[in-house]
């Protein structure tokens, strides 16, 4: 009667073993990673929507775009841009309203920390399939849960843009993987980056377009409505 294994059998047991770990642990760990993200996300999301909220509330104001959130940015005409540059080139906004919206409504560890010692951004970001897309800017703050938020004013649309490094510098650093972008709308209500309006009924970039290359901002635009779409989870 056989009372045991014997050394080849062992052997022949973990190699099997080993194998079916080389294949398994991998997609086991970036469907981990994902699931971080898509939390990470969510909360910084609702945090995102209840500032826009708060400002409305403090100030007795209905519209986010009558707050000091915008009202702060002061936009002046560029005289040396061309005559057929794009709208954005011709205006130059401040921060100012940037800065006190990101400041004052959220609990941070970080202000101001787009470069410089301080940085809490990424020394560069790429898209999905890996090719580079350089460096975030904006006025930026890291909250006290590690994420990074960004804000730009497009003041030809009337719109706040925003950028969120879910995890801050650390990596990926990947746009649609821990970097997302949005619009905050004038009821304080989110939607994806692209929308060109601060109407609420006007949507972002379609999921279509989560990673397709253009610059920064865009490039990320889209991978959040995909991640809401699909009920908070990355399948892409």
């Amino acid at each position: 009667m056989k009372h045991g294994f014997t050394l080849s059998e062992i052997l022949i047991t973990l190699g099997i073993v080993g194998v079916v770990a080389v294949l398994t642990v991998p997609s086991v760990m970036k469907n981990y990673r994902n699931r971080m993200y898509v939390a990470q996300l969510q909360k910084i999301y609702s945090q995102i929507n209840d500032a826009a909220q708060a400002i409305m509330n403090d100030e007795h104001v209905d519209s986010f775009y009558e707050t000091s959130a915008i009202a702060k940015n002061v936009c002046t005409k560029n005289e040396d841009a061309a005559e057929d540059a794009p709208a954005e080139e011709k205006v130059t906004c401040t921060t100012a309203g940037n800065e006190y919206f990101l400041t004052k409504y959220f609990k941070n560890i970080k202000k101001n920390c787009s470069q410089g010692n301080n940085q809490c951004v990424g020394s560069n970001y790429t898209a999905l399939d890996g090719q580079s897309l350089g460096h975030l800017g904006g006025y930026c703050v890291q909250t006290v849960n590690g994420a990074t938020v960004c804000s730009y004013y497009h003041q030809p649309t009337n719109v706040l843009n925003i950028a969120v490094d879910v995890n801050g510098p650390a990596e990926p650093n990947i746009a649609g993987r821990d970097f997302f972008t949005m619009d905050i709308k004038r009821d304080g209500s989110l939607s994806d980056y692209g929308s060109g309006s601060n109407d609420p009924s006007v949507a972002g970039i379609s999921a279509e377009n989560c990673g397709v290359k253009a610059d920064i901002y865009r490039t990320a635009a889209g991978c959040l409505t995909s991640v809401i779409e699909a009920g908070w989870k990355m399948e892409y």
